[in-house]
């Protein structure tokens, strides 16, 4: 088994406190590889004078630097955090260098709001953003991302929406 070993002293004190042994029978152990070094820890025994102390204190169950002369059984105890599992990737359709929003989002929720008005200009998406409660910088962004993304290009006089 590897021993773990730990960037700073407090954190391998931390992780004996974290595996049962009392704060001041946790003994550090420095290791040293070239210009590394990491720390480890491993439980010390009590004095001899403190058996009453040393009768109601748990053994050590697990420990983290064991010399090769006097193997100890690991019981179970982790010193790390139980890994989460991984959420489903959802691929992203990706179109002219940009990349639609995730669902969910206020972005994505702009862009539902722009593929449903196609012909809108900036000032109505800014003028729509207030009853949504988005941010009109925002929307201002997100419509010019969105134009790309769907290859629209600049309005000219001929192709601007008619006002009345």
């Amino acid at each position: 088994m590897e021993a773990k070993t730990y960037t700073k002293r407090e954190n391998a004190r931390r992780a004996g406190v974290a595996a049962g042994v009392p704060a001041e029978l946790v003994e550090i152990s420095v290791h040293k590889n070239g210009d590394e070094v990491r720390f480890g820890w491993k439980a010390k025994q009590p004095p001899a004078g403190a058996a009453q102390g040393a009768a109601n204190t748990p053994p050590a169950t697990a420990t983290e630097s064991v010399p090769v002369a006097a193997p100890v059984a690991v019981q179970g105890v982790t010193t790390s955090k139980a890994k989460k599992a991984a959420a489903p990737k959802v691929p992203r359709i990706e179109q002219n260098g940009v990349k639609r929003p995730k669902d969910g989002g206020l972005c994505a929720a702009v862009w539902a709001w722009l593929d449903a008005n196609p012909t809108a200009t900036i000032k109505e998406a800014k003028a729509a953003a207030p009853q949504h409660g988005w941010n009109e910088n925002n929307v201002a962004c997100e419509f010019y991302v969105w134009r790309k993304f769907n290859s629209i290009a600049r309005q000219t006089s001929d192709s601007a929406p008619a006002h009345a």
